[in-house]
């Protein structure tokens, strides 16, 4: 967790969350997945299990993320389907760069 919120705030991101119902833009994937490739340059393994438990903490002036169970909130419920699909699509480019 400390690492991906140094990320985050070493970039000054805002990451964008979805609304309910609203399906992702590719501006949208393009913002997370440049934060996820950013994260595995640092070396956040995506296949970490953890990442089933971040959640948003908050947006300002960073995005800041916790684990599922501290005292934040989780603030857009669909979080974990985002973020597990970009995952998905980044966990090839980890493994190919790692062989």
């Amino acid at each position: 967790m400390t690492r991906i919120n140094e990320i985050s705030r070493g970039n000054r991101l805002r990451l964008p969350v979805l609304k309910p119902g609203e399906l992702p833009s590719a501006a949208f994937l393009a913002e997370w997945a440049n934060f996820l490739e950013d994260c595995v340059k640092k070396g956040v393994a995506l296949s970490d299990e953890r990442w089933q438990r971040v959640t948003v903490k908050s947006k300002s002036p960073h995005t800041v993320f916790a684990l599922e169970g501290s005292s934040a909130a989780r603030v857009d419920s669909d979080f974990r389907v985002g973020l597990t699909l970009l995952m998905g699509l980044l966990d090839e480019r980890e493994t190919g760069q790692n062989q």
